[in-house]
């Protein structure tokens, strides 16, 4: 079947692209390169040939036992009426034997004929005969010719077949007949030799002579009679049409209902006697008949009804019989003629006369390659005749072609009929619920796809063309998975990437309408199919062994779906929207996306896509990102409430469903918050608060009660107290400590310490900073770090020394800047002496709770304060401030040496439980 595929793959492809004629030859193409793969695919591996199905072989071995048993018992019961018809235990054994060898074999069996009765090893006596096995030699498989030349040597050995099997004398004198009949009637009109009555009348009874003889030798000579009966009716076709056609002696009703009787009659023969070659030379006869006696007349409507009598009594034929050479006859004949006459004679006016035909003989040779696979349903053989099944809608397609030149859509329109009439058929026989009618089944199917294929190019333009290709991947990779076919299911993966790169490829083209043209469409039906073959890939295979492979697949392939998905929405509203507008559809995708996804996760629909509601957050945190530096905050966008809204909603259901992977999720939504609130703040601030030191001040202050109060604040935070505190609130409390250094730059605006707004901010600060501390080293149960605790030690001198040059920036006016701070005498020496009193400070603290290595540290501090006198101050002071900065550090050091000694060695280990206390 992949042959027929590639041709009309091929053909739609040149069709679309070029022209029919360019069609033609790329199918024909097709057609020989899926001819070369079926062969290749069908060579076996070792040198036995492969039976399709074992199990109708080994049916056929045990209805043929039972009827030569039967035959065995008639036989013995006419030998003696008396005896109990019984096969003799040979037999028996033998019929055991052949069962048993075919239902256990592992090997091919070769297809037999029906055996004679002796063959079998049956014996009508009281003689057992000997058991034996008749064992064929295998062959080896033999080169096939190429697909053309097998084409015609198929017809060549039909030909001969015919001629020279069985009488060859009578069949050869038969054919010859016909022609000098048909030269006489011709010679006879022209020469006015007797009257058309007489000529006439003459042929009718030398076909009835020819009709008795025939049937009056029908059991004696069988053959022979068979061949005498086919002339007669030949005769008669010839003699009805003359009559109608040539001598108008007879109405075109009455003719053809005559010619109708006889197309009965021959097919009633044929039937009766199961003959298929009285039914050949019947039919022959019947279609050679306009073609010896045509005038030139050119009367397409007479030939195209008498043809469709004909193809009616095949039809009937077909309907008893499964005689193909009938069928392949009916089909040749009709098609050539119809073809030669369309190449040749056929106009445009003609269409309305001419396409009820083509309909018809359409409906009779589906039909009857439908027959024919009923009828064969039950052999081993295949019940496809692909010179049928897929020759009709080729060479319909063909003539519709020319008739539907210049008609707009007609040819969509006439694809878009075939296919669903294919689709009926097929519907009808899966109904019948027969397994062996599968093959044919199947290729109906396959050809109604590619029916609506085709139809798509031929309705819409490039773009759409190449979406409507994705959809049908789908389609083949949804049938193939489940009928486990590896080359159909890459056939549609393949469609899908190449349906992409085609629209990708095609000059984009809009309307004066956003997401009502082509462009959207063809991008979201690409999205749309990927998304579909990827949820398929992951929800329903089978277990087969391609399964763990093709759910990586799956994850491409989704990728690939979801990308068309964001392409086919963004590049609308970026074409025909702002830039707003723009922003906020990225948001509400986004939204769409992830609710989507964790529903049809949570409901065990595509469980696999639960990974894009999992990055939800994270890509909120991305987008925000992205779109901080063209927003003045991010609320001037209005889908970013509605965004918070919907994740808070879905981290909300999959706690309720015991999502384990929640924590990071919360973390991601407590950053994701923090941004958007500190953001928030920070344009509020800007815009109502106007001095530096206020809008500083009243951030920290916020800040800091909004850092202590998330600890209360119930879920999310009480159920995910790592997510939202321990890791969600650490950027928070680092930007509070970044802000203590900030705001050590600025000078405030009051002379008073610990009274200006900086210094109670910054008090806010750093209790809600040791708070968070705390209540994170519980939760992380962990000691703090040492790190820890010089960072906050860092952060709170930090901001003792610059509450105290903002006091002396008031108090003395003193720029409040690096040069002019190092350059005053009464700066540094109130550093001196301060940094004196915080060393106190820690040491006594020190040596109180036995914490040696906060006495170090100060001790540090006054090391630090004595080499800034002597390095520093003693040659840039001078007067009384370098007498009160030796005067003053020398005081606090005899009194940190009385009252703070360094605390024993032995009370080191306990530091850390203390500093936990």
């Amino acid at each position: 079947m992949l042959r027929w595929t590639l041709f009309i793959l091929g053909l739609a492809f040149g069709w679309s692209t070029f022209e029919l004629k360019a069609g033609l030859i790329v199918g024909i193409v097709g057609f020989l390169i899926g001819r070369w793969f079926e062969e290749r695919s069908s060579q076996p591996a070792t040198p036995q040939r492969q039976v399709p199905n074992l199990a109708q072989e080994v049916a056929q071995l045990k209805q043929r036992i039972n009827r030569l048993e039967d035959e065995v018992r008639a036989l013995r019961t006419a030998a003696n009426p008396n005896s109990n018809s019984t096969l003799n235990p040979a037999a028996a054994a033998e019929a055991v034997e052949i069962e048993t060898v075919a239902s256990t074999s592992s090997t091919s069996i070769p297809p037999t004929t029906q055996p004679a009765l002796s063959d079998a090893g049956f014996q009508v006596g009281t003689q057992p005969a000997p058991a034996r096995r008749v064992t064929r030699p295998v062959l080896p498989p033999t080169a096939k010719p190429s697909p053309l030349f097998a084409l015609i040597a198929e017809g060549w050995n039909a030909a001969q077949a015919w001629l020279f099997g069985g009488n060859t004398v009578v069949r050869l004198g038969m054919i010859i007949l016909f022609f000098g009949v048909s030269f006489l009637l011709k010679f006879a009109a022209d020469n006015q030799m007797l009257p058309i009555q007489a000529r006439l009348a003459g042929l009718s009874l030398g076909a009835a002579l020819l009709f008795a003889t025939g049937w009056r030798l029908r059991a004696a000579r069988r053959s022979y009679a068979l061949i005498m009966q086919g002339g007669a009716l030949g005769l008669l076709y010839f003699t009805i049409y003359g009559a109608m056609k040539l001598y108008h002696l007879l109405p075109t009703t009455l003719a053809f209902g005559l010619l109708a009787l006889l197309g009965v009659a021959a097919a009633l023969l044929a039937i009766r006697q199961d003959a298929s070659s009285l039914a050949v030379m019947g039919i022959c006869g019947g279609f050679m008949a306009p073609i010896l006696t045509s005038d030139g007349s050119g009367n397409h409507v007479l030939l195209f009804s008498y043809f469709a009598l004909l193809n009616a009594g095949i039809f009937g034929i077909a309907w008893f019989k499964a005689w193909r050479s009938l069928n392949l006859l009916g089909f040749i004949f009709t098609y050539a003629i119809a073809t030669t006459w369309g190449v040749l004679d056929y106009r445009s006016e003609l269409r309305a006369s001419t396409q009820p035909f083509v309909v018809i003989f359409w409906l009779f040779y589906a039909g009857i390659s439908a027959l024919y696979a009923l009828k064969r349903s039950h052999s081993v053989r295949s019940i496809v005749d692909g010179t049928l099944v897929f020759g009709t809608p080729i060479i319909t397609l063909a003539l519709q072609s020319q008739l539907m030149s210049g008609v707009e859509y007609g040819m969509c329109y006439s694809a878009l009929i075939g296919a669903l009439g294919y689709f009926a058929l097929a519907g009808y026989l899966q109904h019948r619920r027969d397994a062996t009618l599968q093959l044919f089944i199947d290729a109906q199917i396959a050809i109604g796809v590619l029916l609506a294929t085709l139809a798509i190019p031929l309705a819409f333009d490039g773009n759409v063309t190449a979406a409507m290709w994705a959809v049908e991947g789908a389609a083949v990779l949804w049938v193939s998975l489940r009928q486990e076919r590896r080359l159909a299911m890459s056939f549609g993966l393949f469609l899908q990437f190449a349906a992409g790169i085609a629209v990708l490829s095609e000059s984009d083209y809009y309307t004066s309408t956003p997401f009502l043209n082509g462009v959207y469409f063809a991008d979201l039906l690409i999205a749309l199919a990927g998304l579909f073959c990827a949820w398929q890939l992951h929800e329903k295979q089978k277990d087969w062994p391609l399964k763990p492979r093709l759910i990586q697949l799956g994850w491409v392939v989704g990728a690939w779906g979801l990308l068309w998905l964001v392409k086919a929405n963004l590049d609308e509203v970026e074409r025909f929207f702002s830039f707003e507008v723009l922003q906020n559809a990225q948001i509400l995708l986004a939204i769409f996306v992830a609710v989507t996804a964790q529903q049809l996760a949570l409901r065990k629909i595509w469980r696999q896509v639960q990974i894009l509601a999992l990055a939800f957050a994270p890509f909120l945190l991305l987008l925000a990102l992205t779109q901080y530096f063209h927003l003045n905050h991010f609320f001037d966008l209005w889908a970013w409430p509605f965004a918070l809204i919907a994740l808070f909603a879905l981290l909300y259901q999959q706690d309720r469903h015991h999502d384990t992977h929640a924590e990071w999720q919360h973390t991601a939504a407590a950053w994701l918050s923090w941004g958007m609130f500190i953001d928030e703040l920070s344009y509020w601030i800007g815009r109502n608060i106007h001095t530096g030191v206020s809008d500083l001040a009243i951030f920290a202050i916020v800040m800091s009660t909004a850092l202590a109060a998330i600890k209360y604040l119930p879920w999310p935070v009480k159920a995910h107290r790592r997510a939202y505190w321990l890791f969600g609130t650490a950027p928070v409390a680092l930007l509070l400590l970044l802000w203590g250094f900030y705001t050590a730059l600025s000078g405030g605006d009051s002379g008073w310490p610990v009274l200006n707004a900086l210094d109670l901010a910054q008090i806010a600060a750093l209790a809600a900073l040791a708070f968070w501390g705390k209540a994170a080293v519980r939760i992380a149960n962990r000691p703090m770090p040492s790190a820890g605790y010089a960072t906050l030690g860092a952060a709170c001198f930090v901001w003792l020394n610059a509450m105290l040059l903002r006091t002396i920036h008031h108090q003395r006016d003193i720029d409040y800047t690096l040069d002019a701070l190092v350059q005053s005498t009464v700066v540094q020496m109130s550093l001196s002496i301060f940094w004196t009193i915080i060393a106190l400070a820690l040491m006594l603290v020190a040596t109180r709770k036995y914490w040696r290595i906060l006495w170090l540290v100060g001790a540090a501090l006054l090391a630090i304060v004595v080499g800034k006198l002597f390095l520093l101050d003693l040659s840039h002071i001078s007067g009384i401030e370098r007498i009160a900065s030796f005067m003053g550090v020398g005081l606090l050091l005899l009194l940190i040496g009385y009252l703070a000694p360094i605390p024993p060695q032995q009370h080191d280990e306990n530091q850390h439980q203390d500093g936990q206390d």
